[in-house]
């Protein structure tokens, strides 16, 4: 009789390792998301100081000229807006793209 309760015994250390081995697998996984999701705050707490840095750059750009942009109060030459506005009557119009 206690060959039999021994043999099942053996067969239940087998079942106990792999299900050992299953839990440790699944804390090892969740232990690597948690790593994973502390390093993803600490992005996010450092993009708020560049986010700020970032709107105060843009708002120095924003108010200096760019010195290779000509400065003009409207256009130079008037005839060169006929160009981009479009036709003024589309029935009048032979443009084939249009």
């Amino acid at each position: 009789m206690q060959a039999g309760g021994g043999g099942g015994g053996g067969g239940g250390d087998v079942a106990d390792m792999r299900g050992r081995h299953r839990i440790q697998a699944e804390l090892k996984k969740l232990e690597q998301e948690a790593r994973f999701l502390e390093e993803e705050l600490e992005e996010l707490e450092k993009t708020d100081k560049v986010s700020s840095a970032l709107q105060e750059f843009l708002t120095t750009m924003e108010s200096k000229a760019d010195p290779l942009l000509p400065v003009t109060a409207g256009p130079v030459n008037q005839s060169w807006d006929r160009w981009f506005e479009g036709p003024q009557d589309l029935r009048r119009c032979k443009c084939w793209f249009l």
